[in-house]
């Protein structure tokens, strides 16, 4: 490209051109820049043309009916609404009530949008309940003082989350809301109007498998009429695919997942033209793990069509011998448990020992073998950075009970779980200041998975014995040693 765009936006024209934006102007997430280019899918040519408005980072922008590109947003600096028409300059239209982060941009009219967004400029969420226009009064919405629209940290258009037709005047979109308990929600907006969506039942936030984290916007398939919201476990080892059928009332809804995969990552997807989703890329729960993999979810097979109404009839006949195959397959399964149950026994009485899930051909690890798989899975995966981290997914991973690792713990090191994150967190705390001294407290507080500036200090304090600061002033670079 002609210029550097780290966390700038991008929005593919009409005309089939990509106008690219903004960005960072320092590595790390610093700064902002001005620079703007525009790519040619023909030439397959970068070529800079102008400015934006003001430096802008984490900006999003979309084009109306007219023409026009609306641009907001911003990242740590002045935020504002822009007009982009085609010309060399981008144009101030006015400022904002409320600075946002990579903000919702949802059009209303051919020459109008509503702007809301989950994050001020800070990162952070104060008062996002407030809306701007491009053309009107700023207004509040009260839906929003108990659901939170959920962050992307990745630009998006506005055509992925509408349900509506904009040919025919009607502007509607879905998107994600967390309340005060972190319970998911699809609030739909029609015009300047937020309701929550109805569904047939709480969107799951619990399974079999642990908690689902539930990010980005919902991608719409209006031909199926279905939208979709892509989830993902805390060791962001399982994906997870919310699908809703947001045409009944209320919602069906229907929760996919993946077996357990070797590296998974969280990214806005692509929907084909099959009705199926493409993820490609991404991040996991740092930003310096990037992923090269290319995921397909095949969400709208025949099977699924006919589940839902929309394949061929079934015959009768056919009912017949599923339900024949079905009977069989149960008397198979219910004698293949009763010989595992006499096996089982029978072993039990020749000597041979379960404890853990763990049988005599895996023998079980003593508490210092424990201790160091329980160190070497925070460390070689820097598990510990995970917010949302827990002793349950940590002894899941390993097979054990969450009862064996807190009583390592407690055996081996005299701590707590939580005590040995706090270990981990502080110590790369620690590497990050020593590293880079004039690095912003909030950056070294999220980047080592702490969730709050209180808890930092605290543990921070508990672990070395000073503030971070007396802390840098003392040690001039040296770090903890790895707990072990």
């Amino acid at each position: 490209m002609a210029y550097s765009h780290d966390n700038g936006f991008a929005l593919l024209l009409r005309d089939g051109e990509v106008i690219i934006g903004g960005g960072h102007n320092e590595e790390l997430g610093i700064g902002q820049t001005f620079t703007m280019e525009r790519y040619t899918p023909q030439t397959h040519a970068f070529m800079g043309f102008g400015c934006l408005d003001q430096r802008r980072a984490l900006t999003n922008a979309i084009q109306l009916g007219n023409g026009q590109v609306i641009i907001s947003g911003n990242h740590y600096a002045s935020d504002a609404i822009a007009c982009y028409d085609g010309s060399s300059q981008v144009q101030h239209v006015k400022d904002v009530c409320q600075g946002r982060s990579n903000p919702y941009i949802l059009p209303i009219a051919v020459d109008n949008a509503v702007i809301v967004g989950a994050n001020d400029l800070k990162d952070c969420c104060p008062d996002t309940m407030w809306a701007d226009c491009v053309k009107g009064a700023p207004f509040r919405v009260p839906l929003l003082e108990k659901w939170h629209l959920v962050y992307t940290d990745q630009p998006f258009t506005s055509s992925i989350c509408s349900i509506g037709d904009e040919e025919k005047g009607d502007y509607a979109y879905l998107l994600t809301a967390t309340d005060g308990n972190g319970q998911l929600g699809i609030v739909e907006m029609r015009d300047t109007s937020f309701l929550l969506l109805p569904t047939v039942c709480p969107i799951p936030m619990k399974t079999p498998f642990g908690q689902v984290y539930y990010k980005g916007p919902v991608v719409v398939d209006k031909e199926r009429q279905r939208g979709y919201v892509i989830g993902v476990d805390s060791l962001y080892r399982r994906q997870f695919v919310l699908a809703i059928d947001y045409a009944q009332q209320p919602a069906d809804l229907t929760l996919y997942y993946t077996d357990p995969l070797e590296r998974s990552a969280v990214t806005i997807p692509i929907l084909t033209p099959d009705g199926d989703l493409i993820l490609a890329g991404g991040i996991s729960n740092d930003n310096y793990h990037p992923h090269a993999a290319v995921w397909c979810y095949h969400l709208a097979t025949p099977q699924m069509a006919a589940l839902h109404g929309d394949g061929p009839t079934i015959p009768i006949w056919l009912w017949v011998l599923v339900a024949a195959f079905a009977l069989a397959a149960l008397w198979l399964i219910i004698h293949y448990i009763i010989r595992c149950r006499k096996g089982q026994a029978e072993d039990i009485d020749g000597g041979s020992t379960q404890t853990d899930g763990q049988s005599s051909q895996h023998p079980i690890p003593t508490e210092e073998e424990l201790l160091q798989r329980i160190c070497e899975l925070l460390e070689e995966r820097q598990l510990y950075l995970g917010s949302r981290l827990k002793a349950t997914d940590v002894a899941m991973e390993l097979g054990v009970s969450v009862s064996r690792i807190t009583d390592c713990l407690t055996s081996q090191r005299g701590i707590t779980f939580t005590q040995l994150l706090g270990e981990y967190r502080v110590r790369h705390a620690q590497q990050l200041l020593s590293a880079q001294p004039d690095i912003k407290l909030m950056a070294v507080i999220s980047e080592s998975g702490f969730t709050s500036e209180s808890t930092f200090f605290r543990t921070f304090k508990a672990v070395t014995g000073f503030s971070p600061k007396e802390w840098l002033a003392a040690n001039a670079g040296e770090t903890l040693s790895s707990p072990d």
